[in-house]
């Protein structure tokens, strides 16, 4: 009857083996499984992170943009009073640059300062204080857009 102990222990053991064996593997799977899903989790947060700061970057772009293309409006548009103011026509200014004389007069009434008829001593003096410091709030303007 040994032999018959004996050989049921050694089907056991095989069998816990087999077993053990298996459940190795599965959990070596599990843990390749596992490795996956953190590189994926952690390449969709690296993927959000781009696509934010992309979207800063852009936004920022965008100020300066608008900041550098409100001021070549007022350049040409001082240039456009610069004619006008050394004699040239509406109408010639219109033939010299290319615009439409309604685009030369809509130049001309963005380099006057806007004035208020409730204070006309006040707006004097703020559309003095506004024409001379546009540069200044335009770099004001940039290290705030440079901030963002």
């Amino acid at each position: 009857m040994a032999s018959s102990n004996t050989s049921t222990i050694s089907a056991r053991e095989r069998a816990r083996a087999a077993n053990a064996a298996r459940l190795a593997e599965e959990q070596e799977r599990l843990k390749k499984v596992e490795d996956d899903l953190v590189r994926f989790f952690k390449a969709q947060e690296s993927r959000e992170k781009i696509a934010d700061d992309a979207r800063v970057r852009i936004e920022r772009i965008r100020e300066e943009t608008d900041t550098k293309l409100a001021d070549a409006d007022r350049s040409g548009a001082a240039a456009i009073a610069d004619l006008k103011s050394r004699g040239e026509t509406v109408a010639s200014i219109a033939q010299l640059t290319g615009l439409t004389t309604t685009e030369v007069n809509k130049l001309l009434r963005s380099t006057k300062p806007k004035q208020k008829s409730e204070k006309a001593p006040a707006d004097k003096t703020a559309s003095t204080e506004d024409s001379s410091p546009a540069p200044a709030s335009t770099s004001s303007t940039d290290p705030a857009a440079l901030a963002s």
